[in-house]
């Protein structure tokens, strides 16, 4: 009966019924969420030292400057392949900011 009181329970049809998720436990931060926080701040650490705006950056990628925004903010994950051509758009070295990653995670283990 606990089960009940933590989700919404609706009835479609008589074949189907489904419930809604708490959205804060489909949200559950990753152990490295750190890490990745040092790297969107390299991001844009990197973009603005290039004298790059969100939008501007966004538009020589060809995205819309909110999926830029959201990667930055922590509100959208990084994918490899985008960090590696936004790198290329702000002129900042990929190998660096994986290096920021890398130290990142081996300081977390010497603590």
């Amino acid at each position: 009966m606990s089960f009940m009181k933590q989700y919404a329970v609706f009835s479609v049809s008589n074949f189907a019924t489904f419930y809604i998720v708490s959205i804060i436990e489909t949200m559950k931060p990753s152990p490295y969420t750190i890490h990745y926080d040092n790297l969107r701040a390299w991001l844009k650490q990197q973009r603005e030292n290039s004298g790059l705006s969100l939008r501007a950056a966004s538009a020589m990628m060809g995205r819309h400057h909110s999926v830029l925004g959201k990667m930055e903010q922590d509100r959208r994950k990084i994918e490899l392949s985008e960090f590696i051509e936004y790198c290329e758009v702000i002129g900042a070295d990929p190998h660096e900011g994986m290096d920021v990653m890398i130290n990142s995670l081996k300081t977390s283990k010497l603590v």
